[in-house]
């Protein structure tokens, strides 16, 4: 959630620029702020183009569920360094489990992701027996 509120402060900052530009163009007709102009509006069009879809799925509730074998793993990266691999497909996520975790511990899991994008938002592991073991609904 933290990084879709991320890219929606970019995209409006990004809007700002573009209505910047566009003003000292009018102002005063220099070729270089038009273009400066349009690209900020290419840009804002491509962040707003990820950024939509994923903000409708997570307010109107359209989410897929997947479950089945999964194993927790440390990627290394700084931004989402947790993968969960739900039948052997990666799914990025920034909530560390509390439990042990790594590529030879496997947890049953459910997964909900957005339906647009497949972006993570929540996980939960159980053991085999079907107790919840960590859960971040």
């Amino acid at each position: 959630m933290l990084d879709l509120m991320g890219f929606w402060c970019i995209a409006l900052m990004l809007a700002g620029g573009m209505t910047m530009y566009f003003v000292q163009w009018q102002k005063e007709r220099k070729l270089g702020k038009l273009f400066a102009s349009f690209s900020m509006l290419g840009l804002v069009v491509l962040v707003l183009l990820m950024t939509v879809p994923d903000t409708y799925d997570r307010m109107s509730g359209e989410y897929k569920t997947e479950t089945g074998p999964c194993y927790v793993v440390d990627n290394g990266s700084k931004a989402r360094n947790i993968d969960v691999y739900v039948n052997d497909v990666p799914y990025e996520t920034r909530v560390r489990p509390d439990i042990r975790f790594g590529p030879g511990i496997e947890y049953v899991c459910r997964v909900t992701l957005t339906q647009q994008l497949n972006t993570l938002v929540d996980y939960e592991l159980r053991s085999e027996d079907g107790d919840v073991l960590f859960s971040t609904y």
